[in-house]
């Protein structure tokens, strides 16, 4: 290849971690939608956002393997289908485009390694604008419907986010826990013991 394996790596990872960030949000928006955490919704409605979410998984796709096009890398017209170590740097043409992402990771391509790195990265982003874009939703229809507090008080965990914002739930879901762990370990032990092979064995009969 014509070009420093390092430049092209630095590509590939900016456009590889707007494809995971863009698909990643696109993807969460539809489960938070079927799930009713509009805590994590990026509009106040429903379909809208769900509509929202399978706009973003298509643009990521279309946008990811359409780049080459008019961005500049490792898959200059006429020299993709030749190996990646030969490549020229430019434009793609369209008749070349199905090859052009098909870069090696020697030359500048990501590895597994890479990839495992910087896919949780964009999902992680990915969600932390899901959270801040929902905690805004969630104020705007907290201010357009009464809601019993009486209901919402019970809400806690994936439940709570129908009402409340991600990071509100989440120390509100923690408080519950801290209160409540002590009672669920005693009953979780007695349920355990109860069923316990030694116990079974050794038990005496009614008798």
């Amino acid at each position: 290849m014509n070009t420093d394996p390092i430049i092209v790596r630095d590509l590939m990872v900016v456009h590889y971690v707007l494809f995971a960030f863009i698909s990643s949000l696109g993807t969460l928006q539809i489960s938070a939608t079927l799930s009713g955490a509009q805590g994590l919704w990026l509009t106040p409605h429903r379909l809208t956002t769900r509509t929202l979410g399978i706009l973003l998984i298509v643009t990521a796709f279309v946008i990811f393997f359409t780049q080459p096009l008019w961005v500049e890398g490792p898959w200059a017209a006429g020299s993709v289908e030749a190996d990646s170590v030969s490549r020229k740097w430019g434009t793609t043409s369209w008749s070349e485009l199905a090859g052009a992402r098909n870069v090696n990771d020697i030359h500048g391509g990501l590895d597994g390694v890479q990839q495992a790195i910087w896919f949780p990265v964009a999902v992680a982003l990915a969600f932390v604008v899901s959270a801040v874009a929902g905690a805004l939703n969630v104020k705007i229809s907290a201010a357009n419907t009464d809601t019993d507090k009486k209901a919402l008080e019970k809400m806690d965990g994936i439940a709570g986010l129908s009402c409340r914002s991600y990071y509100t739930n989440l120390l509100y879901s923690l408080r519950i826990f801290r209160s409540e762990f002590a009672d669920e370990w005693n009953e979780g032990l007695s349920m355990a013991d109860s069923w316990s092979v030694f116990r079974m064995i050794f038990r005496r009969s009614p008798d």
